[in-house]
């Protein structure tokens, strides 16, 4: 199988970042040394030649490229709007605090917290929260490391070079929080030659977040500066529909700005993506419409079963039903997504 072109040019190179489709997730950073990430974008800082091109195997964009590459996992993906599950719930952090310091329900960091402590993992590979460049990939150890990264970002952060720096460090049971393409670049990963299960094997809870879209960190920063809102943003939101609004949170307060605004810094590959949810994480969490204070927890592999039962148990976790109506606009939510996905990969196949 050919990874690279006539020219000896690497195809993630030719066919992922230079067609712009690339989604800054972090899975070739630090696998290869060849590829760095700053402020928002993948770098490619010399045309690698090596004959196994795992950056290739590994990008959750491959399947959508030109690259004749035989390694797709979406024919393994339930064609539910969701993707397969064994339940799914709402639930809340029972610990105040946390649920103050996160975006809605605090249950990522609850998890987390919770998942050091007991033992399943040793540290977790999280999004900082960025200060004057983008948000970034962050080994957390400790609580404060998680409560420090509660919240949500809404741009790229390449995530996962923090994982490959820390597999590089022989460090063993790690907890990943990331999107449904960086939960597609782990499950690609365990199908990767030569180094699958050495890499895979190091991953013991994979926390997947809802994602509709990602803006691009750099279009996002220049417009706001534009606009007049300068300095670090604490905070994002998105309220649910019919808002429309985009909001921030500076140190002189929140701000809305119109979501049609910042709609155009939306990264060219997401619209390519086909999962909102997270399907390929143990765990995938996202919002509760109508409910801020809640979230919606799809728990999908035998892992991510016996960990929420132990926190719900353990009383780490309040959890409640979710609503019928909630579940039925949560389904509409992802077909639409997982439509849109199917849509713009065929009228990019036509521009080939």
């Amino acid at each position: 199988m050919e990874y690279a072109d006539a020219n000896g040019q690497c195809l993630l190179i030719d066919e992922v970042i230079n067609k712009g489709i690339c989604v800054a997730c972090g899975a070739c950073v630090g696998l290869c040394p060849y590829f760095d990430y700053f402020d928002g974008k993948v770098i490619v800082l010399d045309n690698c030649k090596s004959d196994t091109w795992r950056c290739l195997q590994l990008c959750p964009q491959a399947d959508y490229a030109d690259t004749s590459l035989d390694r797709s996992i979406d024919s393994e993906v339930d064609t539910s709007p969701i993707g397969q599950f064994k339940r799914i719930l709402i639930a809340r952090s029972s610990d105040n605090k946390t649920r103050e310091n996160a975006q809605y329900g605090g249950v990522v960091s609850a998890l987390l917290i919770y998942a050091l402590e007991k033992g399943l993992i040793n540290s977790a590979i999280l999004t900082d929260r960025g200060n004057d460049i983008s948000p970034s990939g962050l080994i957390a150890r400790n609580k404060f490391d998680i409560l420090n990264c509660a919240g949500s970002r809404y741009t790229a952060s390449g995530g996962l070079a923090a994982l490959n720096m820390a597999i590089k460090n022989n460090e063993e049971r790690l907890g990943i929080v990331g999107l449904p393409c960086q939960m597609a670049a782990l499950a690609r990963m365990k199908l990767m030659s030569p180094d699958a299960k050495e890499r895979s094997d190091r991953i013991s809870l994979r926390i997947g977040l809802f994602c509709t879209w990602a803006m691009d960190y750099r279009k996002l920063n220049e417009y706001l500066g534009s606009i007049g809102l300068k300095g670090s943003v604490k905070k994002y939101d998105i309220p649910p529909p019919p808002s429309q609004i985009f909001q921030l949170l500076t140190e002189n307060g929140w701000n809305e700005i119109s979501l049609g605004n910042v709609r155009p810094f939306i990264q060219k590959g997401c619209f390519l993506c086909q999962d909102m949810t997270a399907e390929w994480a143990d765990i995938s969490v996202g919002t509760v419409e109508g409910l801020e204070e809640w979230n919606t927890v799809i728990v999908r592999s035998d892992v991510g079963s016996d960990f929420i039962n132990d926190a719900i148990e353990d009383h780490i976790l309040e959890i409640d039903n979710l609503a019928e109506k909630n579940l039925e606009h949560l389904k509409e939510a992802s077909l639409n997504k997982r439509k849109r996905g199917v849509l713009a990969k065929r009228e990019m196949n036509k521009l080939k």
